[in-house]
């Protein structure tokens, strides 16, 4: 049955301020945009249309939008970007959905349910910056000679962060919006791609004449002792350096407002307010303009981009962020909201937003403003500081490896244990020293009776090691196996490691011994075959080698699968269920029980 986020849709939610307010748009008919400049007018004359015929739109633009709309950029080449996205995007929608507070609770409950359980588990996993610390130490050099010569007084420097995403979309926004309450929350889906914004910084809003814009500049870490929190809060609210900071852009801003508003128009209404989220504590004003009769595309002219995450003079700053960064921003720092029919809108500035493709890829960008007195590693820091809503998803996630260890052999495929879970330590992001975990194992046997033992190796990202054991149960006889209730997703990056985050594979595996069976076997998106819950799947076709799913399919590499497939016991190959039923014997395999035949129960 069709879900309401299986079709493109655009979702806007204040879940910070009580008692919140959220926005469905859906039923999409009509997608404007416009990739190059002479198609950003007409663009914007078929948005007002649609808003006159009294349609709702959301609205995206790229931070490159703002090249192309200032007279200083005209003539460079534009940056390096084959795909050539749209500079700026509207959807428009048939149906909007309005929900009361007392609503949204029960929504985002039926939004989970209709999730099967692999969906449920939403993370991110391999969240790396595509810079590294020294790389940012030399841009952020080059940016404080341009400032003690004058040419700028603040420029703020970003880069982007590539992960993979595990579960459903859906699910991973329901968790950030738990860990992370903003004012302009949003997530779209527009058919193919995915944008899930967490931002907390409003861009520009408009109602009736009057602009309000509430830029967001000071950022401080929390800490979980309450009093050290409290402490960093109200230092960031007095500190000279971060209020200079935002009395910068505020001053940026007003004078941006001025270009569109009577004389005397323009009031800073709230200046260096303190907001708190669950990680950070951030510094904003707010700046308001009154008797505004310009549009849309008037009023992007005058603020676009926002000044907060460009810097001071807005222009020059503009043109080092150029040079210096390499990588296009796209909709990082951009703007992002909604267009009503009435002609007033709601745009933040997305920053805190992940952007997702069909494959799971995940981008997330981070910065902060440079000023003369800036410390290169504070500012490093504080843009892995600004990634950490998503980083804490995985915070509890640990590596796991489960070995067979008898009294006369040891533990069975070891040096292929190991290697595994190198291979996952390097790829995550774990700290890792193969010799301590040898180690840590072969002091841990000498404890162990003589039975077969299933030992549980669990290593943190800190490089923390545990290690448990019980009794290996036996297993004989030909077992029973069926097919998996829900899919997995091939390009699902938890298939490829052993972690804690399996929640789904254990009430597979929980359902199964409860009908009596040994394993479910799940089958992917393409329905192919994958794996079990606790093993891989062997097929003997004929009197050839085992034939095993590929691992594009989507599964864990076993231990035991690269062991056979190494001797040449197996090979790999795209399987579905009907092979099941042509198979002459079927196997499920670990390291820990070796090879189990089964069979499809009746």
């Amino acid at each position: 049955m069709p879900r309401w986020f299986d079709h493109p849709f655009a979702l806007f939610e204040d879940n910070l301020h009580k008692p919140g307010q959220l926005c469905l748009l859906e039923e999409l008919l009509e997608t404007i945009h416009a990739s190059r400049p002479e198609e950003i007018l007409p663009a914007l004359q078929a948005i007002e249309r649609a808003q006159q015929a009294g349609h709702w739109l959301a609205f995206a633009a790229r931070y490159e939008l703002g090249t192309v709309l200032e007279e200083a950029f005209k003539g460079l080449p534009e940056p390096a970007d084959e795909s050539r996205p749209p500079l700026l995007q509207a959807w428009v929608f048939g149906h909007r959905r309005q929900l009361s507070a007392d609503a949204i609770p029960a929504f985002w409950q039926a939004g989970m349910a209709s999730l099967t359980p692999a969906e449920q588990e939403a993370c991110v996993l391999c969240l790396k910056p595509s810079w590294d610390e020294a790389r940012h130490a030399a841009a952020l050099e080059r940016i404080l000679e341009w400032i003690h010569a004058g040419d700028c007084y603040q420029v703020n420097l970003t880069f982007p962060f590539y992960g993979q995403a595990g579960g459903h979309p859906l699910a991973l926004f329901a968790r950030l919006r738990e860990v992370q309450a903003v004012a302009h929350g949003a997530l779209m889906f527009d058919g193919a791609d995915w944008i899930l914004s967490r931002s907390p910084e409003l861009f520009v809003a408009r109602e009736g004449n009057t602009l309000t814009c509430r830029p967001m500049k000071g950022t401080a870490a929390r800490s979980i002792d309450p009093v050290e929190d409290a402490a960093r809060a109200s230092a960031l609210q007095h500190s000279a350096k971060d209020r200079a900071e935002n009395l910068m852009i505020v001053d940026l801003i007003r004078n941006d407002l001025g270009r569109l508003a009577p004389t005397g128009k323009v009031q800073v209404k709230r200046l260096f307010e303190l907001e708190t989220f669950e990680t950070i504590h951030q510094l904003t004003s707010t700046v308001s303009a009154h008797g505004i009769t310009a549009d849309l595309g008037a009023i992007l002219k005058a603020l676009f981009p926002c000044g907060s995450i460009t810097g001071a003079p807005k222009i020059r700053a503009m043109q080092i962020i150029r040079e210096l960064e390499g990588t296009p921003r796209g909709l990082y720092c951009g703007a992002l909201g909604w267009l009503a029919p009435d002609g007033n809108f709601s745009l933040n500035v997305p920053i805190r937003t992940l952007l997702l493709d069909a494959q799971g890829q995940v981008r997330l960008d981070a910065g902060s403003g440079i000023v003369a007195d800036s410390q290169a590693s504070a500012e490093y820091q504080e843009c892995l500081t600004k990634a950490d809503f998503v980083r804490r998803l995985d915070a509890g996630l640990v590596l796991i490896e489960t070995l067979r260890w008898e009294a006369a052999t040891g533990y069975h495929l070891l040096d292929l244990h190991i290697e595994r879970l190198s291979h996952s330590a390097q790829s995550l992001g774990f700290i890792l020293d193969p010799g301590v975990v040898y180690e840590a194992l072969q002091t841990f046997a000498q404890q162990l009776s003589r039975s077969p033992q299933r030992v549980r190796l669990t290593l943190n990202r800190a490089g923390q090691i545990a290690v448990q054991a019980s009794l290996l149960d036996p297993v004989s006889g030909i077992q029973k196996i069926a097919l998996a209730p829900f899919r997995l997703h091939s390009g699902d990056p938890r298939l490829r490691y052993k972690t804690s985050a399996r929640r789904f594979y254990d009430k597979a595996l929980n359902t199964a011994q409860q009908g009596g069976l040994f394993d479910l076997i799940f089958c992917n998106e393409r329905d192919e075959l994958c794996e079990g819950a606790r093993s891989n799947l062997f097929l003997e076709l004929d009197a050839g080698p085992l034939l095993t799913p590929a691992l594009s399919c989507g599964l864990l590499p076993g231990v035991l699968r690269a062991h056979l497939l190494a001797q040449g016991r197996a090979i790999e190959a795209v399987l579905h269920p009907d092979d099941l039923g042509r198979a002459r014997r079927i196997w499920l395999g670990n390291a820990l029980r070796g090879l189990v035949e089964v069979r499809i129960s009746d």
